[in-house]
């Protein structure tokens, strides 16, 4: 069975558990893989769309295992009540939609039960970084894979009240860099270069030049270039 490899690597990252809610989950393939690798005893696949969730029902069917993956039509969270599950996945959308998401029904992820957040973010993940410290989860494991092209980040998160980030940039994974990931020189040039980009916009203004965006895209610049060159001296 193969979904694509970032797909594969979300799943790996998915602790054993009893129950995963996935979140927008389009065709269902995620739930998919889980149940058959043993990685979840059940899923719930939710999506706010009646065309993904008809989907989803139909790869349920296609793998036989409409009694371990219920599909239901629903907002983000609204789908399962406190305490209905242990794990919950969202990748392929960016972090403010996530955090969104979360906002909205709070209470099932503050149920004791819900251990585990699997997140990944098609943009945005300083956000969840700062939302971590914020709302006390630690970041536990961060990956870095690449699928048509394209890199994606994933995060690993626990309960852990008075979590500080540990990393010198909200914007790349501290847990990547102290494990030299073989993607981070990539993933932090292409930052590196977003950064730049702006900052030669701006360069044109003199107003621009002044303000707090010039000087926080330049500290943004500075903390990337540490990160590369420190990778890349060990």
């Amino acid at each position: 069975m193969n979904f694509g490899k970032r797909l594969s690597v979300l799943a790996d990252l998915v602790p054993p558990c009893r129950t995963v809610l996935d979140v927008g989950t389009d065709h269902a393939y995620l739930p998919v893989l889980l149940i058959t690798e043993g990685k979840a005893e059940r899923a719930v696949a939710g999506d706010i769309g009646e065309g993904p969730c008809e989907a989803a029902r139909r790869t349920v069917a296609l793998y036989g295992l409409g009694d371990r993956i219920d599909v239901r039509l629903g907002s983000g969270l609204s789908v399962v009540e406190p305490g209905e599950t242990d794990v919950i996945v969202m990748a392929g959308m960016g972090a403010a939609t996530m955090l969104q998401i979360l906002d909205g029904h709070p209470a099932v992820w503050q149920s004791a039960s819900c251990r585990t957040l699997v997140l990944q973010p098609m943009s945005d993940s300083d956000r969840i970084r700062r939302w971590c410290e914020a709302e006390g989860w630690a970041i536990t494991r961060e990956e870095l894979a690449e699928d048509s092209h394209r890199l994606y980040e994933f995060l690993v998160l626990a309960r852990e009240p008075g979590y500080r980030y540990p990393g010198l940039s909200y914007l790349v994974g501290d847990d990547l860099v102290k494990r030299r990931h073989p993607l981070l020189p990539v993933f932090v040039r292409r930052l590196a270069a977003k950064y730049r980009r702006q900052l030669s916009a701006m360069d044109r203004s003199e107003t621009a030049r002044q303000s707090q965006h010039y000087a926080a895209c330049k500290e943004t610049i500075r903390q990337l270039e540490e990160i590369l060159n420190g990778n890349e001296s060990q």
